[in-house]
């Protein structure tokens, strides 16, 4: 066993740091399953070493594979992180449309979530730079929130100055798909064709902006804001690589 001594310690701290990510903290789930990943691969390189002792080509040859399908997948990451964090950074559109589309997220009960506080900053900065412009709040109601994500962004807006005649509800979307989709909706009932500023988080606008053209929107610009977590901040970063994948190849 002591061969394997380094292989156990190290999967053993991995699952501790992907415990403690994913039960210990609020929003770090996908940081705990980075970690739960490095431990699995550990313990593969691991039993790769046990089978190499009877099958040494055979566990040489699966390793070989692995180390490939690493490398493919840290190019894809590397290039996605790049698009992401290009679109996060991208100098802000003069002129900005007079029409923007709040993404919702988390609230807990009546107050936003960290990362829904975010978008509501940027919401109320772009309200302020184009003070005739009209925002479309969109999000449903979820578990462990009393109110809809579309009703708890126009009060805290409105408790911050901006008039409720320029905000508009979308109070059925669960989804950023559905946010844009419902949107476009309402937007387009009310005869607008112009296009549309979607306010996201930084690390969310790379896709928003992918589903907002998929949606139907011709031209689209965006505005965003960090929480004020880093290691928050890293785990969404990290999971939104994932999810534009996901996103591509399925829609």
């Amino acid at each position: 066993m002591k061969k394997y001594g380094a292989y156990l310690l190290g999967a053993g701290v991995c699952l501790i740091f992907a415990a403690f990510f994913a039960f210990a903290l609020v929003g770090y789930r996908f940081l705990g399953l980075c970690f739960l990943a490095l431990a699995v691969l550990i313990l593969a390189f691991a039993a790769l070493k046990a089978m190499g002792v009877k099958h040494r080509k055979a566990a040489r040859g699966i390793k070989t594979a692995i180390w490939c399908l690493i490398a493919v997948a840290a190019v894809a990451t590397v290039i996605t992180e790049a698009f992401i964090i290009s679109e996060a950074t991208a100098k802000r559109a003069s002129p900005e449309p007079q029409t923007a589309i709040v993404l919702g997220a988390g609230v807990h009960g009546t107050v936003p979530s960290r990362s829904l506080k975010a978008r509501l900053k940027a919401a109320l900065e772009y309200a302020n730079d184009n003070p005739d412009a009209r925002l479309v709040l969109s999000g449903g109601q979820g578990r462990g929130e009393d109110v809809t994500e579309a009703r708890c962004m126009y009060d805290w807006l409105v408790s911050r100055g901006v008039s409720g005649d320029r905000l508009i509800l979308e109070e059925r979307a669960s989804s950023t798909e559905e946010n844009l989709e419902f949107s476009k909706k309402i937007l387009d009932g009310m005869g607008y064709a112009g296009g549309v500023c979607v306010i996201t988080a930084g690390y969310h606008i790379a896709r928003a902006k992918l589903m907002a053209r998929d949606a139907g929107f011709t031209s689209v610009t965006a505005r965003g804001r960090a929480t004020d977590m880093p290691v928050l901040e890293l785990n969404y970063y990290l999971r939104e690589a994932p999810g534009i994948w996901v996103y591509l190849l399925t829609r």
